[in-house]
């Protein structure tokens, strides 16, 4: 049995196949922990990429999968620029909120007019309410009219900043306060265990008054900085960015089949009225990793060119054509940003990518193999592979059926 290496912080120096078990749940620091999101790294991992591959306030760290942005937070806290590419809104959205330093007088201000107007308010039937079918499935009544106080309120700040600050707080106790289950993957309402009314008025402000504080300190700390964290256009395939402009890059990709990341989060997009729900349907399909593939396009076995893949795609296509087009799909598409990454990073600089194993239709999917033999391909050098244990996902992630052992992932440091 591997020898499991218990610590508070990754040390700078590692050894390939060493594995870890962090011991600090410190994880929602700053503006780390203001919304969940499912499989979102833990922020040890970017700070530990960061300290050891950069040494300039000038370098130029690059998340091309930055999902809720805890790289760029990272980059922000230890002076260096980033850049970040995300294809959800409201990922977008949780990211522009987390890196953006707020005036912090000023937020004192508004945080009590905010909290007093609410607790003033009385419901209205003008008031606003999502467009969501079943609303009252997903939402009791009291707790409906409730959140439209609370939107309604929010929507009248005039700063846009602060606006969205508090949006996003919002939207951060949605599934708590719906009679949706708090951390299924998949957003249903229990018949068996129904839940008890929670009151979005005492929560949000309960959430408000922490991460108002833990946004003052991620302002204040920040504050000299002269820094920038951007999330750029394009995605993880197509990356608007010039060549050897990059210092490092640090990621976690999505799971193959794993995660709907869209429909995670179909409560909150409604309450937050980000887009409109064929959108939202284009958006899923073109996520990496999707299941969401019309049958025209997996009748015929997909040949990726890689021979172990290829091997393991084609037991799965015997079993299920679909599954076996999604895997092939989903690295290709890694091949993809791979060649992107080598593309845009500077000459002996790195690219640290987090994942984990998983399975499908039975068949063990190890992916951090299958990933360095394709970055092997592309250029790359692989310099170390090693693992940690992950204590607490904010969503549970079955990567058994659907995955593997959703308690070990690997970090592959790959070398141009």
């Amino acid at each position: 049995m591997r020898k499991v290496i218990g610590v508070d912080e990754l040390p700078i120096e590692v050894k390939g196949g060493e594995r870890f078990s962090i011991k600090s749940n410190n994880v929602t620091v700053f503006t780390h922990g203001i919304h969940k999101y499912p499989a979102k790294f833990i922020p040890h991992i970017p700070r530990w990429a960061i300290k050891k591959f950069t040494k300039s306030e000038n370098d130029i760290i690059l998340d091309p999968f930055m999902g809720c942005g805890t790289t760029l937070v990272e980059s922000l806290l230890l002076g260096r620029n980033s850049f970040g590419l995300e294809i959800s809104t409201l990922a977008k959205k949780i990211t522009k909120v987390k890196i953006t330093p707020l005036n912090t007088n000023k937020l004192k201000k508004e945080h009590k007019k905010l909290i007093a107007k609410i607790k003033k308010d009385k419901y209205d039937s003008s008031y606003w309410k999502p467009n969501l079918q079943n609303l009252n499935k997903w939402f009791k009544q009291k707790a409906i009219k409730k959140l439209s106080i609370i939107k309604k309120n929010i929507e009248e700040i005039e700063d846009k900043d602060i606006r969205d600050f508090y949006l996003i707080i919002m939207s951060s106790i949605i599934r708590r306060v719906s009679n949706a289950e708090n951390q299924s993957q998949k957003v249903y309402v229990s018949g068996r265990f129904p839940k008890l009314y929670v009151d979005p008025i005492e929560t949000f402000i309960k959430v408000a008054n922490k991460e108002k504080e833990n946004m003052i300190l991620f302002s204040k700390r920040i504050s000299k900085n002269k820094n920038f964290a951007k999330i750029i256009s394009k995605e993880a395939r197509n990356i608007d960015l010039k060549d050897n402009t990059i210092d490092l890059a640090i990621t976690s990709p999505p799971y193959i089949n794993a995660i709907n990341y869209i429909n995670v989060h179909k409560l909150e997009y409604a309450w937050l009225n980000l887009e409109p729900q064929e959108k939202t349907l284009e958006t899923n399909i073109s996520q990496i990793g999707t299941d969401k593939i019309p049958a025209s396009k997996w009748k015929n076995f997909l040949e990726t060119g890689f021979e172990k893949l290829d091997s393991l795609s084609f037991k799965i296509w015997k079993i299920s054509k679909k599954h076996s087009y999604i895997l092939s799909s989903f690295y290709l598409d890694i091949k993809k940003n791979l060649e992107e990454i080598y593309r845009v990073l500077k000459d002996g600089k790195r690219y640290v990518i987090v994942i984990g194993n998983n399975k499908i239709k039975g068949y063990l999917i190890q992916n951090n193999e299958l990933i360095k033999e394709i970055a092997k391909d592309v250029g790359f050098e692989v310099e170390l592979d090693f693992s940690y244990i992950i204590k607490n996902r904010l969503l549970r992630i079955p990567r058994n059926g659907r995955g593997g052992d959703i308690n070990i992932d690997h970090i592959i440091v790959l070398k141009k």
